[in-house]
């Protein structure tokens, strides 16, 4: 029998999956305690960020937005509305790392474009 932290780390993952809305930690808990109200929101919040160390998921850091997850780890890009915030995944796109890093070490890179959802889209023009 699977000890109790595999169990519960299963059913997180499995529910940050099911979810293309890329969601926030609080998001997650709220959806996997309705279903196992045993997983506590430490439980969640530790494991959602123990798996983007480890690289099974993503971590979204967007400006002017709560850390969101996405557990689509295939090369993609992402939009994100700058009314309602809804973040989309989106096809890869050819980009790199820079020769001039500045100085810095960069470890990883994200595309996220910015712009107006079709909801919203749809919202101001009527």
């Amino acid at each position: 029998m699977a000890d109790r932290n595999t169990v519960q780390k299963d059913i997180i993952y499995r529910t940050l999956c099911a979810m293309t809305s890329h969601p926030t930690a609080a998001v997650v808990y709220d959806r996997v305690h309705g279903e196992h109200p045993s997983v506590s929101r430490s439980t969640v919040y530790r494991v959602l960020a123990r798996m983007a160390e480890e690289g099974k998921i993503l971590r979204l850091d967007l400006a002017g937005s709560d850390i969101r997850y996405d557990g689509c780890t295939a090369p993609h890009a992402h939009a994100r509305c700058r009314l309602c915030g809804a973040v989309a995944d989106l096809p890869p796109v050819e980009a790199g790392m820079p020769e001039d890093t500045g100085g810095f070490l960069l470890e990883r890179y994200a595309v996220v474009y910015q712009g107006l959802c079709p909801a919203c889209r749809a919202e101001k023009s009527s």
